[in-house]
């Protein structure tokens, strides 16, 4: 953001000696491009599109006498939103100053929708500032707010519009085996030129990412290794994602690893919209390999989540006789995929004690604990003095409650005659309203 001091203009038919006393126009001028491409284009931090528009905008404040006394800029941010940085600075300092004109090169500079235009329109009349576009005739007239709501009109349409035809052409690409997307670490896009000189975007395998994701495949799928274990080999061997001129490369977290071998990509496939479409690409991974990769991750995300489903009502309570740790409940799977509960010493698990208590059958802890249960029983005469020291408890706790209440009941009583008392002394003139207050 920069603020830039343009000289004031002598209007025509006013002489120099009268210009001095003449109140100085101020204005804002607000620059705004779509694409990050667009604001570094040429090499530049504002590329080409900024620099021609503050030009303009600098012409028509020439053109009203203005003088532009800030600048606001927002680069490589759509209109769709008005939760611009940018913006959201100039209608706080418009707010809080004394500014005539808002200069912009286009009204789809400020937004592309009518209900923002509506909404940034009010802020700008609520602060008394003039809209000006240095390319449209607008004003405040009625021909002008007519030219002004038929041109958001045609920003909105042509917002939506291109959305459309975006979609539209991503779709029939994936369709012919393109890649509609930013490719997946392992592969580059790139860009090339024809004979004829047009401009074709494709993606290649990356000679050096490439071998280790294929790598990456063929370990996990050996099943001797987790997602976590993975990831550090893969980091212990160099693997790090593609620099860009905003973000450095870095090595893979664990969600990423994840994604990347759930991606179908890696096989040829391209997902998209939740289809799945063959891809024109060069696949890294044969597709069994792939399948067998998903099979080991479904698998171990199913054991984590029976875990979870099959609580059962004895977990958290049993103690190992051994050693006195808690037990804890496990599950195992045979070969056949038939699952088995067991509870296990926590102490032998996590090698903290020298526990050799082996694990026990959920079914048999569970006979074992209802055998416990049927040997404890208690005499008539027990359960009798257990019945009585029940039952004065419950009216020891009841007296005491009917006393609380009774004694609330007359602090209540006492208060009401102290307030009665108080009426009547200042209806017979003995207090005065403020006293009585």
């Amino acid at each position: 953001m920069s603020t830039i001091t343009a000289p004031t203009l002598i209007p025509a038919g006013v002489t120099s000696d009268h210009a001095e006393d003449m109140p100085v126009l101020l204005a804002v001028s607000y620059l705004r491009v779509s694409t990050r491409e667009q604001a570094e284009r040429g090499g530049t931090d504002e590329g080409f599109s900024i620099p021609a528009q503050r030009e303009a905008n600098q012409r028509k404040a020439d053109e009203l006498g203005a003088r532009i006394v800030r600048e606001f800029i927002d680069a490589g941010e759509s209109a769709r939103s008005a939760d611009r940085d940018g913006l959201q600075d100039m209608l706080a300092f418009i707010a809080a100053s004394r500014v005539q004109f808002c200069i912009v090169h286009k009204l789809d500079r400020l937004a592309r929708n009518r209900a923002d235009d509506v909404k940034i329109h009010e802020a700008l009349i609520s602060a008394g500032v003039t809209l000006v576009s240095a390319t449209e005739s607008i004003d405040q007239t009625p021909s002008g707010m007519l030219v002004h709501g038929i041109m958001s009109s045609i920003a909105e349409f042509y917002s939506r519009n291109l959305a459309t035809e975006v979609t539209k052409g991503l779709t029939q690409k994936v369709a012919q085996g393109g890649t509609p997307m930013r490719a997946p670490i392992g592969y580059l896009n790139v860009r090339r030129t024809d004979d004829a000189g047009r401009e074709t975007r494709t993606v290649e395998v990356d000679p050096e990412r490439a071998p280790l994701i294929t790598w990456a495949f063929e370990r996990y799928a050996e099943g001797e290794t987790s997602v976590a274990g993975l990831l550090r080999d893969l980091t212990a061997r160099g693997l790090v994602t593609v620099p860009t001129p905003k973000r450095p490369s870095k090595p893979l977290g664990k969600n990423t690893l994840y994604k990347l071998l759930t991606n179908p990509y890696y096989a040829g496939v391209i997902r998209y919209k939740g289809a799945l479409y063959p891809g024109a690409h060069e696949p890294i991974v044969e597709p069994a390999l792939f399948d067998t990769v998903q099979s080991l991750l479904r698998a171990r995300t199913a054991k984590m989540t029976r875990h979870v489903q099959h609580a059962h009502h004895l977990k958290g309570l049993l103690h190992c006789g051994t050693c006195g740790s808690r037990m804890l409940l496990d599950f195992a799977t045979n070969p056949r995929g038939v699952t088995y509960a067991y509870f296990v010493c926590s102490g032998r698990a996590s090698k903290k004690t020298g526990c050799t208590r082996r694990a026990v059958p959920v079914a048999v802890a569970e006979r074992l604990v209802a055998d416990s249960y049927a040997s404890i029983t208690i005499n008539d005469q027990t359960y009798r003095d257990l019945a009585a020291k029940v039952d004065a408890a419950f009216d020891k706790r009841m007296a005491g409650r009917d006393q609380e209440i009774a004694d609330l009941m007359a602090n209540r009583a006492k208060l009401e005659a102290e307030s009665d008392k108080l009426l009547a002394a200042h209806f017979a003139d003995a207090i005065d309203l403020p006293t009585l207050k």
